[in-house]
């Protein structure tokens, strides 16, 4: 029997604080980092995942350009 596919489970904040987009660019490069680190080819990785949080790192870099020119 083929596998059914399934929609990507739904995730609601609980809390929310304010952060700065130069500790958010952080945070994301972090996460990216270590999330690259885990990921292997040979696992068949979702590679949407990874180019997702690419552009929103890259965002949020320019972010941190204008807002400190």
């Amino acid at each position: 029997m083929d596998d059914i596919a399934r929609p990507p489970v739904r995730l609601q904040a609980a809390s929310s604080v304010l952060i700065s987009s130069r500790h958010a660019l952080s945070c994301v490069s972090n996460f990216l980092d270590d999330f690259q680190a885990r990921s292997t080819p040979s696992t068949g990785s979702d590679t949407s995942i990874t180019a997702q949080l690419q552009k929103l790192s890259k965002a949020l870099e320019q972010e941190c350009i204008r807002q400190s020119n």
